[in-house]
């Protein structure tokens, strides 16, 4: 009897629990070559496999020690499984480490971070890097009264020292919710002052923002306030910010590199409206910069663009050093504008490691070999190897856009290959920036000519175009994403963030979903040209299937039946790469090639005709 469900553990448990010792699956876990080696040179108890004659036993620890070797040999098979991390075009995460670099995180791979006494040229590091990206975000100076005399004129001398404040984190998740508790405290201590109510604290964000921001919210009992964005860039929609601000607002986020689309909210144009809305009541509001992943691409790639500490409102930034600071995974990094800004409550002192430590944190013991690994990427990059790594992502991604939309089958939702103020919705975006051309020019002759396109992320967000989609509406486009897949491009298909309703009449026949590629430097030429290949191979094969269909079914309406059926002739013909063999014995299904059959009481009924 067939059933749904089939519990392969349980299955594999009974076959096991009767066979001998002698043969047991061991192939289902090493390869032909390990078993002769492990059967000529292994001692038989001590295999690694007897860990599995109970399926239950992949769950639980084992009551006795195993062999190094082959407990790696079965996790390394094990592991072979999962995707290539370098055609994973779905997460922003570097995936590429220098051998140098390698060596550094595997001579520091054990050293805590949280132990400053310790290793006190590792918290050094990690104030150096903390030190360079102040600099790089334009963190106020102040000046230091050394109290030493100066020989010349009898005064002291000072010094021009950072006032910025900032910690290595676990990832940009740490960094935000840091950077939100600064600002809460912060509103909870002039409401104080003042004798105000600080029960119903809220926060500002859009629709687009990473799911960190919102848990931040709901983590620290704080009102998010999601705005809706802009139908014409996907990013905030400036014009729903003033309604949703009052005197419980304790800041704003603002993304600098959409995950959606790669676009950068404008810093300045928030400004101006938290700057209108306190000239109106008195109440003054923070702007904390979510750059997890554009807050090294901004200063470096878009060097005037005033989106940081050149703001007086932006009072914290964050970015992820695990991604555009490619590093490894797990390192993010938040810097406060000023020490001043750090509320004492978020401060703690600890002497138990062997000398006192100040932290602010949420995590403790967490791994030092992310910012040995950062530290080395600075050194070995700097400025000019930073730029040339984001100029190559930004010129293959502006490639990849403009062949993607060539090709008449997308159309592009994300806009870095599109002039300043110019987005996919043909409308001009609110850049405040933006000095728009008086005729627009359909290419910018030069992908490196950075200041001429939209400020963004290597981010290609794209989407069937309309006329591809009124030609074929029944081709899913998740398919493309499934296809792909199978070889093995992981490139997801997922929903737009939410829009204000009704600012684009057009919505309504949007499509609202999206194919996101992140393009990083892992993505060489050769790859790049592989990949657009193969998205126009696998269109194709949807194109051909469903023509090939179409043909055979001709103009014959359909009901849900024949619905179902097409649905599933064409996910067979998609298995079998449109193949017109199968298709044309898929006719015979498809329009009902019939032959009578009488049955033993001589009742005549339909009987499709069978397939080998």
């Amino acid at each position: 009897m067939l059933t749904k469900h089939v519990d392969a553990d349980y299955l594999e448990n009974k076959i096991i629990q009767n066979v001998t010792p002698k043969s047991q699956l061991i192939t289902k876990y090493l390869s032909s070559k390990r078993l002769f080696d492990n059967q000529r040179n292994a001692n038989s108890n001590n295999s690694l496999v007897a860990r599995f004659t109970d399926h239950k036993e992949k769950y639980r620890m084992p009551l006795h020690a195993n062999d190094p070797k082959q407990v790696y040999n079965s996790i390394h098979d094990d592991l072979t499984l999962d995707g290539s991390t370098t055609l994973n075009l779905a997460s922003f995460v570097n995936v590429h480490v220098e051998d140098e670099a390698e060596k550094l995180i595997l001579e520091n791979l054990t050293k805590n971070l949280a132990d400053n006494d310790e290793y006190p040229i590792l918290i050094d590091f990690q104030q150096r890097c903390i030190s360079m990206l102040a600099n790089l975000w334009h963190a106020p100076m102040k000046l230091q009264d050394t109290g030493i005399l100066t020989p010349q004129s009898g005064e002291t001398y000072s010094t021009i020292e950072q006032s910025a404040l900032g910690t290595a984190c676990t990832g940009s998740s740490e960094a935000i919710m840091l950077g939100g508790l600064a600002m809460k405290k912060n509103w909870q201590a002039r409401r104080k002052r003042a004798g105000k109510d600080i029960s119903s604290p809220n926060i500002l964000m859009a629709s687009c923002c990473q799911v960190a921001l919102e848990k931040f919210a709901k983590y620290f009992d704080v009102e998010a306030r999601v705005i809706p964005c802009d139908p014409s860039d996907f990013l905030i929609d400036y014009d729903k910010i003033y309604e949703n601000l009052d005197e419980n607002t304790i800041g704003i986020f603002v993304i600098v590199g959409s995950t959606y689309t790669g676009g950068f909210e404008d810093v300045g144009k928030v400004s101006a409206i938290l700057d209108e809305y306190e000239a109106k009541t008195g109440n003054w509001i923070p702007i904390h910069v979510d750059g997890a992943s554009g807050g090294l691409i901004a200063p470096i790639i878009y060097p005037d663009l005033k989106w940081d500490f050149r703001n007086d409102r932006v009072v914290s930034i964050n970015t992820s050093g695990h991604k555009f600071g490619l590093t490894t995974a797990g390192l993010g990094w938040v810097v406060f504008r000023s020490q001043d800004w750090l509320p004492e409550e978020l401060k703690f002192e600890l002497d138990y490691l062997g000398g006192v430590e100040e932290s602010f944190n949420l995590n403790f013991s967490r791994p030092g070999f992310q910012v040995v690994h950062q530290y080395y990427n600075f050194l070995r990059l700097g400025y000019e190897g930073y730029f040339e790594v984001f100029n190559n992502c930004l010129i293959n991604a502006r490639v990849l856009s403009d062949f993607l939309v060539d090709t008449g089958y997308f159309k592009c939702v994300s806009n870095l290959h599109l002039p300043v103020g110019v987005t996919s919705r043909g409308k001009n975006s609110t850049v405040s920036s933006a000095k728009k051309p008086s005729i627009i020019p359909q290419r910018i002759q030069f992908a490196s000519q950075h200041d001429k396109f939209n400020p963004a992320l290597p981010v290609v967000s794209f989407q069937f175009s309309p006329e591809f989609q009124e030609k074929y509406p029944e081709i899913p486009q998740s398919l493309v994403s499934k296809m792909l897949r199978n070889k093995k491009w992981i490139i997801p298909n997922y929903h737009l963030p939410l829009t204000t309703p009704g600012k684009n009449p057009e919505d309504a026949k949007a499509n609202n979903e999206i194919l996101r590629i992140v393009v990083k430097n892992n993505l060489t030429s050769a790859l790049l040209d592989k990949l657009m290949h193969d998205i126009v191979d696998v269109v194709t094969v949807l194109i051909k299937s469903s023509e090939l269909l179409k043909s055979d079914i001709g103009d014959a309406e359909l009901d849900s039946k024949a619905s179902e059926k097409l649905i599933y002739n064409m996910l067979l013909s998609i298995s079998n790469d449109g193949e017109e063999k199968l298709m044309k014995s898929l006719k015979k299904l498809t329009l009902g090639d019939k032959e009578d059959v009488k049955d033993a009481d001589g009742t005549v009924r339909d009987s499709f005709r069978g397939i080998c």
